[in-house]
């Protein structure tokens, strides 16, 4: 990538809808910044951008003791920008090899990591495996990973974005079968796992009194659209990840 052609990406980023200010970016010797610019690419549909600015990204090693007062961690950089590359790869082939293995790479950074994540759920970097997994046609080895991650997580109680994640995908395999007994409970079990604020609480405890099964799948499902607490904000004993 050349000078001239960095210029640009920083500037139509710094320019945008949602800018990110040029000062914060210009250094292309500067992976972070990199990492920035080729994921604010892709919120721009800049794909052909996007991809040639994060595969200079994905090449680097994070420093795992990278832990800055604002802003994320360079594990966070990385986890993000493999996420995205995955993206791109199968949005543009529908080939599952390389998203899987970018995406693999990221669970490992996800699960090595020591510190919080202020970006994103760990266990959805795990779990968009098994989606593209499903989509491309290796449905019963998602779901048998699924059911492993429940298993190998059953004695982390609490707030766990795995179990969360795992009981999330299974429980919508069965509604897309028709089956939504199961598919409530399942959805019901994924969500003593989420983190809840009082709010919360009382909309599980709403969706869990609906006498139909369908009606109260999609009550629960509802719940998970909302952000009723962060992942990670919580006590360092109930921080496993």
């Amino acid at each position: 990538m050349e000078q001239e052609q960095w210029n640009e990406y920083v500037k139509k980023v710094a320019t945008c809808q949602w800018p990110v200010p040029s000062g914060m970016i210009s250094d292309m010797n500067d992976w972070r910044c990199r990492s920035i610019v080729g994921r604010m690419l892709l919120v721009l549909d800049d794909i052909e951008g996007a991809m040639e600015v994060l595969s200079t990204v994905i090449k680097e090693k994070p420093d795992a003791d990278n832990i800055p007062e604002y802003g994320l961690s360079d594990v966070e950089h990385m986890v993000l920008c493999l996420r995205d590359v995955a993206e791109i790869v199968w949005t543009l082939t529908h080939t599952d090899h390389a998203p899987l293995i970018y995406l693999d790479r990221a669970y490992r950074y996800c699960r090595s990591f020591k510190h919080p994540f202020h970006s994103v759920a760990r266990g959805d970097i795990w779990c968009r495996r098994l989606e593209i997994m499903r989509e491309s046609g290796k449905f019963e080895q998602a779901e048998q990973e699924a059911r492993e991650m429940l298993d190998a997580e059953k004695a982390n109680d609490g707030i766990n974005p795995y179990q969360y994640f795992a009981g999330k995908f299974l429980a919508e395999n069965a509604a897309a079968a028709g089956d939504y007994e199961q598919a409530a409970g399942l959805l019901a079990t994924a969500l003593q796992h989420y983190p809840l604020n009082e709010q919360g609480h009382a909309d599980i405890a709403a969706a869990a009194a609906e006498p139909e099964a369908k009606v109260r799948y999609e009550k629960y499902l509802q719940c998970t659209k909302n952000k009723y607490a962060p992942w990670e904000e919580l006590p360092p004993a109930v921080l496993k990840r």
